[in-house]
Parts: structure tokens; C-alpha cells; sequence
């Protein structure tokens, strides 16, 4: 499916009054013609509605003889419903419409010679069609592979174009614009390689080869197709030579918006006025948006033999508004025109009589006509524009519709979009649309058959990507559950797969997740199931709609989906476009099935995913009552009453890197007319084009232009923005060689029912707030939630439904076992230990790792167990490392960077571990035992743990060891008062690892390494940190000191206390957590926390 551009809504085009210079444009018709020239707002396309109305209803001309083109197939559209409008009556039949686009005129023309002579019509070459042309041809390894001996070398290309650079997209971008720029000009290979000879450009005789090769191989496997300039050019020449029954050229010929005209549009009107057409054009060449698609704006002025007229009066613009378009436009080079910046402004808001006198009274209501806003981030950016747009809709009373956001380029038009809609703007795009594979539904509809029918292989991956997807149904933590639940079959039956490895499997056996009872494995072996019929239908033979449909049917979500699309808000909006972008794959299947009858299922998996331009595009919602998101070139015509131009950023607007530094297009057109190259200053030039943009989007407001841009440590406003803030009534202007200062931020305030209803939460809930402001917030929701406005009602209120139970967390006299490492926990919150207890987070890669490097330990420790002789032998860093790397497989990363970073940091860990044991032992420490589990109990608590190593001395003091991966805690009062080493301090008072040390010391007391009657005594226990050393040590030690009596005491008082925590009817705790408080943060969600859409 390709998208049509969404076009501005049609607008009512009744007669208007003419100014005295519009006029004269009238009387031009009656005449050769004439180039007319006209600052933004002047009303040229206004005056080319009245012109063609005058010519058919004054003059009498047939409406047939009458042309009207435009350089866009967008301009045209709108161009064309005005012209309807205007002239729609109820004697007035048109037949056909009057305004084309240039491309759409030149196919005509050809298209009826074709037919006249019998020839094969023309058929219009994609761009992506192109595109998959020239990558196929640059390919010379593939070409070899299919041609063998019979294919040719190729062209030559220098050094600097090797094959890894022409496999970029650019390379051929560009390419693709110099065989356009080629058609554009009427030059031929010969002409190219003289000009590379004159002017040193090997890479031009090299584009020469390759459009020999193209056409010479391709020019047969698509006969008849042409690119649109290649469509202009051979129109040139049939107008200039005409079959004898070809329709007679057009009596008035009329371009607007002829500063985006290319030179072949150019031609096209020579043509048509050497028939007899009188011709004029319209445009200002200050304006220009085109010149990167090969327009040449200062060829507006050179059409030969024709008088220049001026527009006098911008009637858009106001006086500030016009000053300011006119101070940009004076920074371009005149290009023989410049007549037009004179114009005058059209209208201005009358002072009130409380308003000062100066620009800032022409919008008093908007607050002046020019703003220049900053915030502190792009998303705070974004936040900023969505609430200067509410305050003009909701207090200025200013349409939706009357409103527009442009930004730089097309590529930043989506994600404002996102963020508008999100903030509850209406919002509406001129984007062509996205394309298909861009869209996670369109996409995972599509990736189902790519992998179902072996195109792609299923990888790790790709099964990530299918079960995550809109179809899939998982989210991360379902995907991780699944994971975890192979890894524990694999490892029950002492397999040694990864869990990718068993993911993959999983997906490519139907059958495989049959011994996992659990949602998640049901919605996996679903598309498991899928992905095998999709193979077997493939196999059979079926179509690829037939196959679109198994993983459409299969997933299950069309009800869900529409049942949300109908709800509408936010979740409705995206449900729309998901089920509008699944009927776009489907209807883009039959296009390809229907328009392509030897085409695959491989040609449309090909034609959808692989083409890096896309034709199959997904249109834009269209909505008439809503702000524009547009970029400059595609607001052309545009007016509304306020425009925010944003992201104005510096190396964003303006951008100042080189056009076409591969193949040097804009020079070609240069030498092709004959225009001098040797002193041109190319970065000027990238400069005007970049004025040119600023221009047009500041100069489609009539009444305020806001300008927005982010100020930070990585982003700062550019001097685009600082023009604008200087011009501005913030502040006046800079004094020369003062520093450019941001203006001042503007305070967000809420202008949506969604963020007056959170702050009003936030201010009801908080119990710093005063007691009047409370009872006002309290006033307001009600009134909200009589209203039924989503939020508002307590009732509604995550939190404030009843509990549960009342009921004890533990009986009277029933023992309660306790972690040493949650000790501490419940001294700082019972609530929190509690919701860890009955919740406990997901594990992550990082406390992954530790268990690894707790399993080399264990491992090392055991393998130097059967040491009779101290001191004992250490493991150096390749063991640590090599016992780490042996599981290594077993951990799952979110992604490559962090797979790589987590692998340096456990390589970290492996030095600190080593060296730590390598001084153990040179100190006379042996390991005697590893991950010895205890338990030791006191009144009603019974302390269960694991002790990750005990060494013992050759003065038989044993050091408990708990080892730690995390950023080392070394405060001697925290280490003193800590909870888990107090534990293992008591479980050895206690006896409670008696036994373990009897069997681990016999081997040691046997040898005569430790004295048979000496006792073990206590040694401590130790926090030892391999993560970062200090000095020359990679690892730190924090050592709790040996344990007195009154001190063993005073933890087994800690632990009655902690017992007295949990056992009652309700657990105290916090009531919200702080915003910086990082090691809470997995407590938020059983909060209630205050409520917005953002802090003021």
C-alpha cells in the first residue's frame, strides 16, 4: 500500500481582494506570460486561484487549455481542491483537474504519445524497485556468481568508494541522485566523463560506467519504466517535437511554488512556451525547500524573454513577524532576485489601551509574536511544546487546526508526533507514513512468515523478537520465566545447553513445551505451533496472504484489539494503528501478488524488510481538527495562526554538514550550468539552504512563532534560536561580544484533565500541603468525579481498597526463620522485608554473576580441599577465570553492549578473587570448608544461611568469609553492627558448624599441619569485596572483629527485636519513597505515591 502525503484540509477559496501588484499578475495572462515574485505571505497561490477563475470565467477559456503545476505531488492536491472550490458553480463542469504535479503533466504527455504510436506506455520506476536495482549491480560478487566468466569488471571506482562503502545506503542514495541529476540536466555518459576529465572527478567516470551498465543490463528487465526525471526529460522532447495528433499544448500554463522546480521543470515551460502557452511562474527563491532533490531556485529568474513583477505586501505577517523573515532572508544570496524581502507587512492587532506600545502589542493575547523558549531536556522540550499548544487552544481559544510544529526533518516528525499524542494533543502529519516493518504489528505479522518459511533463521534473537512482539503476548519478565524454566529442565537432566539454545529449540519444536504447565509455555509452544503450519503451508504451495492469515489467526488479539480501539484514550489510539497496520500488510501482499505474477513469497518477505526505501508505506491517521507536525519542505502553502519551530539546536537547524560528499551532485549541477565551480565556497551554500527552511517555517504563522530548543550539557540552542530570542520581547538585544544566554524556562503547568487531576492528587495526598489547599484539591475532584473524569474518584485510587486480612503474619509460638542477609531489612522497614518476601524481584544479570563467581569459589575451594599442608596452594587468575567462563552461557543479556560489559567487570572479579586467595594462602590461611549451610536458633527465631568460605590459621583462628561482587561498604561502625556477619559470628559460638569443621580439620591435624589439641578458636568474619581494591590490592577487606559474650548477646537481642517487628497485626514502614532513595525503588509500585504528569 502506498501512502497518499497527507495533505492540509481543503480550504474554502471564495473570490478574494486583490491588491494593486496581485493585479498586475491578472493582467499578465493576457500577455507572454511573467515571472512573479513574492515574499512569504504575499498571496501568490492565492493569486494563481484568482488567475486560472479569471481565464475560464472572464476570458472564456476552455478550462482544458488552462495547466496548473506545482513541483510536488502535495502542493498540487491542495492547489487542486482550492481550484475546485473557486470555480464550482452550477454551469461549471471541469474536466479534469487543473493542477498536476510536473511528474504527473510529463507522464501524461508520454503516456499519450505511447499510445498514439503504439508503443509501450510508460510505467513510473519506484524508487525502492531503483534502489534494489543499483545494490544488485554494485554487488560484483553476486553478479560473478550468477554470470560467471560472461560478467563484466565493472566500473572503476577510486580508492576512497571501496566495496565496503558502496554497500551503504548512502553511497547509493546519492548515486540514484546523480543519474537524476543527469536526466535533469539532458546529459549524456559522454558528457559526465569529459566533465570528471576537465574537473579531476574519477568518481563521475566511474557513475558514467555504472549508467552505461545500468541501463544496458536493467533496461530489459523493466522495459518501459522510467524515473520521474527521465519523465520530464522525454516530455521535453515530445513537446518540442509533437506527433501530429497529439493534443493541442495548453493556451495558459501556471507553476506555482517555482523555487522547488527542477531544471527539467524548467525546461518543460520553455517547451511549452515555445508552443504558443503563455507561461507564469511564481515562486521566491528565499524560500526554496527542494534544492536537495535538485532544485534550483535561482532559475526562476532566467526564464527568457519574460517581464519580472513583485508582490508588495505580505499579508500574512505582522510587522515583527515580517522584520524577522526579512533578517533571515538578507543572510542569503540574492541569486538576481531579492526584490521581494521589500515587502510590506500586511496587518497588525491593534494595541489595547493597558498593552505598551512595540511588536509585543500586535498578539498581546499570545503573548507577543515571537517566543524563544528553552527547557532542560529534549523530553522536556517536548513537554514544553505540548503545553504552549494546550494554553493557545484552551485559553486563547486558538483551533487546533490553526496551529503547526515544524522541526528540521522528516526523521524528528515521528517522535514528536508520539509525544503530542501521549500529552493529549490532537496531532496530524505530512510524514509519507511509516513503513511497514517499522511498525510492531505490521512487523511481527511479517517476521512470523520470514521465519516460518526459512528465509530467516531462528535464532535466539528472532524467537526474542516474535515472542516479545504484539503477537507474542510475553513481556521481559514472562520471557525470563520461560527462560529460567528450560534452564531447570536442561539442568535436571544434566544437560549443559544455554538457555538460548533451548529457546530456539523450544520455537522449532511444537511439542517441546509440553512438560511446562504454565501460561507462559502455552503461549510460546502456541507459536511454536504456528510458525511449523506456516513451514508446512509453505511447503504445499500457499500464497502469502494464506500464510499472513495462519500467524494473524493463530495470535489470538483481534478481539482484544478492537474491544480497546473502541474504548479510545491512549491504549485505543495505538490499538488503531496496530489493526490499520495489519490490514496494510495484507493489502500490500495483494498489490505485489496481483501487479507481480511471477512474484514469491520470497519477493514480498524481500520487498518489505529488505529494501532500504520503502514504498509500502502505513498512512498517517487523518484528522482535519488537530496541530500539524510537518517539515519545512512539506509546509509549503502552510498558514496557520501559530507555528513552533522546534529543536532548534545547534548541528541541528542549522545543519551544516556537506550535501552529497560522495559523489558531489550539487557540483554536477553546477558545472552542468555552466556556472563557475573553482572558488565555490560549498558550506555557504549548505548555510542559504538551511536560512531557506528557517524561513519558510517562521514565515507560516500569522499571528505568534515560538521557538523551541533544549539547553543542557549535551545539546545547546543554536544561533538560530538566539536570532529569534534576540528579536523577541524576552529580552532585548545582545550587546556585542556579550555571551549568548538562554532565555529563561518557561514553568510547565497543567493544561489536560489527566495532569490537573494528578496534581490536584498530589496536593490532596501530600501532608505538607496547607489545610486550605488540601480542602480546595479535595473540592475540585469531587466536582471531577461527578464529571466521571478519569482519576478523580477515590474509588479509582490504586491503594485504598480493603486489606485482605488482619490476621498475623505468624502464630504465637511458631518458630520463624530468618536470613541473615534480611536482618537488617526488617530494622529498616518490616513492610519492606515483608513485600520482598512475598514478591521478591526478578533476578538480574549482575546477581547472576555473583552466583557464578560464588560457584568458582565453591569449585576452587573444593579442589584445594584434599591440601594436608599449610600453607596450601592458591588458584591463580586463569583458574578463577576459566571456572567463571564455564558458566558463563548460562546468563542472559538485554543486549551485545552489556553482555561485553558484564564480561569485563566479572573479569574484575576473577583478578580480586585470585589475588585474595593467593595472599590467604600466603598467609597460612587454608579454605575448610565452602557454602557450608547452617542454622542456629534463639527463642523463637531460627537464623538460617549459607557461609560462602571458613579458612582456618596455623594458629587455628577460623575467619568466615562472605564474599561480595558489589561497590565495597567499609565504614568500621557499619561493618561492626552488621547483621549477616553478626549471624555467622553466633552460629560458631553455637556449634552450629561443629561438625562440618571435625571433618574439614581431621586431614589438616592428621598431617601435623594444625596441632591435634589445639581448639579452633574464633577469627572474625570478614566482607570481602572483589569488585575494586585499594593501594596495590584489587580486593578490600571489612573485618568484624571477634564477638565477646556481651556482644553475642546483644545480637540475639537484635534478633528477639526483629521477631517483635514481624510478628503483629501491621507492619510499619515508610509511606512513600523518595525519589533518590535507588535501593527502595522496587518498593514504589505497592506505594501510592503523589501523582502527575510533571513536577513544576
Amino acid at each position: 500500500m502506498t501512502a497518499l502525503d497527507a495533505a492540509p484540509p481543503a480550504q474554502l477559496a471564495h473570490p478574494v481582494a486583490l491588491d494593486a501588484s496581485q493585479e498586475a499578475v491578472l493582467d499578465a495572462r493576457l500577455g507572454p506570460g511573467a515571472v512573479v515574485l513574492g515574499a512569504p505571505g504575499t498571496g501568490k497561490t492565492a493569486t494563481v486561484v484568482e488567475l486560472v477563475a479569471h481565464a475560464i470565467q472572464v476570458d472564456g477559456l476552455d478550462p482544458e487549455r488552462v495547466l496548473v503545476l506545482t513541483p510536488s505531488r502535495r502542493s498540487a492536491t491542495a492547489l487542486r481542491d482550492r481550484l475546485a472550490l473557486r470555480l464550482a458553480g452550477p454551469a461549471s463542469v471541469l474536466p479534469g483537474p487543473l493542477a498536476r504535479s510536473i511528474a504527473s503533466y510529463a507522464f501524461g504527455v508520454v503516456q499519450a504519445d505511447a499510445r498514439l504510436t503504439g508503443t509501450q506506455e510508460p510505467r513510473l520506476l519506484s524508487g525502492a524497485d531503483q534502489d534494489s536495482d543499483i545494490a544488485e549491480l554494485l554487488d560484483r560478487g553476486e553478479l560473478e556468481a550468477v554470470l560467471g566468466a560472461a560478467a563484466s569488471p565493472g566500473p572503476t571506482w577510486p580508492e576512497h568508494l571501496g566495496p565496503e562503502v558502496r554497500q551503504l545506503t548512502a553511497f547509493r542514495t546519492e548515486l540514484r541522485d546523480v543519474l537524476a541529476r543527469l536526466s535533469e540536466h539532458g546529459w549524456g555518459t559522454d558528457d559526465l566523463r569529459a566533465a570528471a576529465a576537465r574537473l579531476d572527478r574519477p568518481e563521475w567516470a566511474a557513475v558514467a560506467d555504472f549508467a552505461d551498465e545500468y541501463r544496458d543490463s536493467l533496461g530489459g528487465a523493466r522495459l518501459g519504466q522510467q524515473d520521474p526525471a527521465e519523465l520530464v526529460r522525454a516530455a521535453v522532447g515530445l513537446l518540442a517535437d509533437p506527433h501530429p495528433a497529439a493534443p493541442k499544448a495548453p493556451s495558459l500554463v501556471i507553476l506555482d511554488d517555482a523555487h522547488d522546480a527542477t531544471p527539467s521543470g524548467f525546461d518543460l515551460l520553455a517547451a511549452l512556451a515555445a508552443r504558443g502557452a503563455t507561461v507564469i511562474a511564481l515562486g521566491d527563491p528565499d524560500v526554496a525547500t527542494n534544492t536537495f532533490r535538485g532544485a534550483e531556485p535561482e532559475s526562476l529568474t532566467r526564464l527568457a524573454g519574460l517581464p519580472t513583477l513583485v508582490l508588495e505586501t505580505a499579508h500574512r505577517q505582522s510587522p515583527t513577524l515580517r522584520a524577522l523573515t526579512a533578517q533571515l532572508t538578507s543572510r542569503i544570496g540574492a541569486a538576481a532576485a531579492g526584490a521581494q524581502r521589500r515587502a510590506r507587512p500586511g496587518h497588525s492587532v491593534e494595541p489595547r489601551g493597558d498593552e505598551r506600545s512595540g511588536a509585543g502589542a500586535e498578539a498581546p493575547e499570545l503573548g507577543g509574536p515571537l517566543l524563544a523558549l528553552t527547557a532542560s531536556s529534549p523530553a522536556r522540550e517536548r513537554t514544553l511544546i505540548a503545553d504552549v499548544l494546550r494554553e493557545r487552544h484552551l485559553i486563547d481559544g486558538v483551533p487546533w487546526s490553526r496551529m503547526a510544529v515544524i522541526v528540521r526533518s522528516g526523521a524528528l516528525v515521528p517522535p514528536l508526533v508520539r509525544a503530542l499524542a501521549l500529552a493529549e494533543v490532537p496531532v496530524r502529519s505530512t510524514a509519507p507514513g511509516r513503513p511497514l516493518r517499522e511498525h510492531p504489528a505490521a512487523r511481527a505479522l511479517i517476521r512470523h512468515v520470514d521465519l516460518g518459511v526459512g528465509r530467516a533463521s531462528l535464532t535466539a534473537e528472532a524467537a526474542t523478537e516474535l515472542l516479545l512482539g504484539p503477537l507474542g503476548g510475553l513481556d521481559r519478565v514472562d520471557l525470563r520465566r520461560l527462560r529460567r524454566a528450560l534452564r531447570a529442565e536442561e539442568l535436571a537432566g544434566d544437560g549443559a545447553r544455554t538457555a538460548d539454545e533451548l529457546l530456539v529449540e523450544a520455537l522449532a519444536a511444537p511439542d517441546r513445551l509440553a512438560t511446562i504447565d504454565h501460561r507462559v509455555a502455552r503461549r510460546a509452544a502456541r507459536l511454536a505451533r504456528t510458525l511449523a503450519r506456516i513451514g508446512e503451508r509453505h511447503a504445499e504451495g500457499a500464497t502469502v496472504d494464506e500464510l499472513l492469515w495462519i500467524a494473524w489467526d493463530d495470535a489470538r488479539v483481534v478481539e482484544r484489539w478492537q474491544r480497546d480501539a473502541v474504548a479510545g484514550g491512549t491504549t485505543g489510539g495505538e490499538a488503531d494503528r496496530a489493526l490499520d497496520a495489519v490490514v496494510a500488510v495484507f493489502t500490500t501482499a495483494t498489490v505485489i501478488v496481483d501487479t507481480v505474477p511471477e512474484a514469491t513469497v520470497e519477493t514480498f518477505l524481500s520487498r518489505v524488510l529488505d529494501s532500504d526505501v520503502a514504498d509500502d508505506l502505513l498512512a498517517p491517521a487523518r484528522t482535519t481538527e488537530a496541530v500539524l507536525v510537518t517539515s519545512p519542505s512539506a509546509a509549503a502553502g502552510l498558514e496557520v495562526d501559530v507555528v513552533v519551530v522546534a529543536n532548534v539546536l545547534d548541528g541541528v537547524w542549522p545543519d551544516l554538514r556537506l550535501r552529497g560528499s560522495l559523489l558531489h551532485a550539487p557540483l554536477l549541477s553546477r558545472v552542468a550550468r555552466g556556472l563557475p565551480t573553482g572558488d565555490l565556497d560549498e558550506r555557504r551554500l549548505v548555510l542559504e539552504d538551511e536560512l531557506r527552511m528557517f524561513a519558510l517555517a517562521i514565515s507560516r504563522a500569522r499571528r505568534q512563532v515560538v521557538v523551541t530548543a533544549s539547553s543542557g550539557e549535551d545539546e545547546q540552542p543554536s544561533a538560530l534560536h538566539e536570532i529569534v530570542a534576540e528579536a523577541s520581547d524576552d529580552r532585548g538585544p545582545r550587546r556585542d561580544g556579550a555571551e549568548y544566554a538562554a532565555p529563561p524556562r518557561r514553568v510547565i503547568r497543567a493544561r489536560s484533565l489527566r495532569r490537573t487531576v494528578g496534581q490536584l492528587r498530589r496536593v490532596l495526598t501530600d501532608p505538607r500541603e496547607s489545610h486550605d489547599r488540601r480542602a480546595e484539591a479535595a473540592t475540585a475532584l469531587a466536582r471531577l468525579a461527578a464529571e466521571r473524569v478519569p482519576g478523580a474518584d477515590p474509588d479509582e485510587w490504586w491503594g485504598l481498597l480493603d486489606v485482605s486480612t488482619e490476621a498475623p503474619l505468624f502464630v504465637e509460638e511458631e518458630t520463624v526463620g530468618l536470613s541473615p542477609s534480611k536482618i537488617e531489612s526488617i530494622e529498616r522497614s518490616p513492610l519492606d522485608w515483608f513485600l520482598d518476601t512475598i514478591a521478591p524481584g526478578e533476578s538480574t544479570p549482575a546477581m547472576g554473576i555473583g552466583t557464578i563467581v560464588h560457584w568458582a569459589l565453591e569449585s576452587l575451594t573444593q579442589n584445594a580441599g584434599d591440601d594436608s599442608e599449610l600453607p596450601p596452594q592458591a588458584a591463580d587468575v586463569d583458574e578463577v577465570w576459566a571456572a567463571i567462563e564455564a558458566r558463563w552461557n548460562e546468563l542472559s543479556f538485554e543486549s551485545p553492549w552489556l553482555a561485553e560489559q558484564q564480561h569485563r567487570l566479572a573479569r574484575r572479579y576473577a583478578v580480586g578473587l585470585a589475588d585474595y586467595l593467593r595472599d590467604a594462602a600466603a598467609e597460612g590461611r587454608a579454605a575448610v570448608a565452602a557454602e557450608q549451610r547452617f542454622a542456629v536458633q534463639v527463642d523463637r527465631v531460627q537464623v538460617r544461611g549459607i557461609v560462602d568460605r571458613m579458612e582456618v590459621g596455623a594458629d587455628g583462628a577460623l575467619r568466615i568469609i562472605d564474599l561480595k561482587t558489589g561497590r565495597p561498604e567499609t565504614n568500621a561502625a557499619k561493618v561492626a553492627a552488621n547483621a549477616q556477619l553478626g549471624a555467622y559470628q553466633l552460629a560458631f559460638a553455637d556449634g552450629a558448624f561443629d561438625e562440618a569443621l571435625e571433618e574439614a580439620l581431621r586431614p589438616l591435624r592428621e598431617s601435623g599441619a594444625l596441632d591435634p589439641a589445639a581448639p579452633v578458636t574464633a577469627g572474625g568474619a570478614v566482607l570481602l569485596y572483589v569488585r575494586e581494591g585499594k593501594g596495590d590490592q584489587s580486593y578490600r577487606e571489612a573485618v568484624q572483629a571477634v564477638l565477646d559474650d556481651d556482644a553475642l548477646e546483644a545480637f540475639r537481642e537484635r534478633l528477639r527485636l526483629a521477631l517483635a517487628a514481624i510478628t503483629v497485626d501491621q507492619l510499619a514502614g515508610p509511606r512513600t519513597v523518595g525519589r533518590y532513595d535507588y535501593g527502595s525503588l522496587a518498593h514504589r509500585v505497592h506505594r501510592v505515591p503523589p501523582v502527575t504528569g510533571d513536577d513544576s
